[in-house]
């Protein structure tokens, strides 16, 4: 290894360790910079005072290391994960974050150029597939278990339902803590298939196949973008969109009118100016990058914390909408409880004479229903559903029930 690729590697790899035990907001794609702390500390505790050298990869030897982690060393590895729902491939990069459920985390949301809106990207999504080389150099990981917050974040957990304090408090810390990194380089290519799009699953699957075998295993000469010979000629080239992003990916990717599946090509590590495959795996040793990383819920370390049950609603609702990290504090105050008006009370023993309404008689001889003309006043209180039911003693009095915040939100 070069010296300039040997510091450049020392960096990534000095960077991945000191980031372990931080704080990370998922809803965020997987990088280093987007790490959380107060002061840029850590939020579980970690033995700092008993360190030793550390063997990383080729004779990469990084000082002063934690006891407390340790060194796996990886290898290279072609990852294919087939044609999958929206909620399946969600379940795939929560299980390679060591995390459980379908909520999309934002590498998710970040590989397949998505919204970020759950419901609407699944609506529109058919298929998905990824087909991909990790280059894993090592993957370096905190040994110590269980976990323990730091004092300061423990303290910092809010007692009671305070939206800016519990905001605060993810904005700060996040909602996961970080346990492993993986270091080295990543190739990979994501398909997306649309509602409208007419082709199978095979279709899909052998396209994909296809794209791999010819990027992956070909003499290196292929170009890093623009659309690729089938194989397969019953499929036409033309019904894909082939999108190659170097090294960031933009907003949102390029789509036609007329095509429903769109590719798009993504690197991580490497050199970002080496366009074929094999020649850019080459340099992945000397500008190697955070590839995948680890996570464990802060949530799941906050038992006998008063506040627990405040914190972790929060941060579910946090995850599951995703609201801005800077509206979150509007968005929590609008997660209060909900009533409905008005409420009607029945003592035992006191019968409640119905009031006098105009009714509705739809025939000659048929039952009378009566219309309450009660209003039902919430003053400022934001209302958040209405229902008609049918009261009185005889249930034959259509009446107005609002659904409405308990308090008046504070913004």
């Amino acid at each position: 290894m070069r010296m300039e690729g040997n510091v450049a590697a020392l960096h990534t790899v000095q960077d991945a360790i000191m980031t372990l035990g931080k704080g990370f907001d998922v809803n965020y794609d997987t990088r280093v910079l987007y790490c959380k702390g107060a002061g840029g500390n850590r939020v579980v505790e970690v033995d700092e005072d008993h360190t030793r050298d550390l063997l990383v990869f080729e004779g990469l030897v990084v000082p002063k290391v934690s006891r407390d982690v340790r060194c796996l060393q990886q290898s290279r590895i072609r990852e294919s994960t087939g044609v999958c729902s929206f909620h399946e491939m969600a379940e795939y990069f929560n299980r390679n974050a060591l995390l459980s459920g379908d909520v999309p985390l934002g590498s998710f949301n970040s590989a397949f150029s998505f919204t970020g809106s759950k419901e609407m990207d699944a609506s529109a999504t058919k298929s998905l597939a990824m087909d991909g080389m990790l280059i894993s150099l090592c993957k370096v990981q905190l040994m110590k278990h269980p976990f323990s917050l730091q004092e300061d974040v423990k303290r910092a957990v809010p007692l009671s339902w305070e939206p800016s304090s519990l905001a605060s408090f993810i904005e700060t810390y996040g909602t996961h803590v970080i346990t492993s990194i993986t270091i080295g380089g990543k190739d990979a290519i994501y398909v997306k298939q649309q509602k409208s799009s007419s082709l199978s699953i095979m279709e899909i699957k052998n396209y994909i196949q296809d794209i791999g075998d010819q990027r992956f295993l070909d003499n290196g000469n292929r170009t890093s973008s623009g659309p690729m010979k089938l194989k397969d000629k019953a499929v036409d080239p033309g019904l894909f969109n082939s999108q190659g992003v170097y090294p960031q990916p933009p907003s949102t990717p390029y789509r036609n009118g007329k095509e429903d599946v769109t590719v798009i090509f993504r690197r991580r590590g490497g050199d970002d100016l080496v366009q074929s495959h094999i020649d850019w795996a080459r340099t992945v040793c000397t500008a190697p990058d955070v590839i995948e990383m680890g996570f464990y819920p802060i949530t799941s370390l906050l038992d006998w914390i008063p506040g627990k049950d405040h914190l972790t609603r929060a941060i579910t609702l946090y995850l599951d909408y995703k609201p801005p990290i800077g509206e979150l504090r509007y968005f929590l105050e609008f997660q209060i409880p909900r009533i409905w008006s008005p409420v009607r009370v029945n003592l035992p023993g006191h019968q409640r004479k119905d009031p006098i309404c105009p009714f509705l008689q739809f025939s000659m001889m048929g039952q009378k229903l009566y219309v309450s003309q009660e209003q039902v006043s919430v003053g400022r209180k934001p209302v958040t559903g209405i229902k008609l039911s049918l009261e009185g003693a005889k249930q034959n009095r259509l009446c107005i029930h609002v659904q409405h915040l308990a308090s008046l939100p504070k913004v």
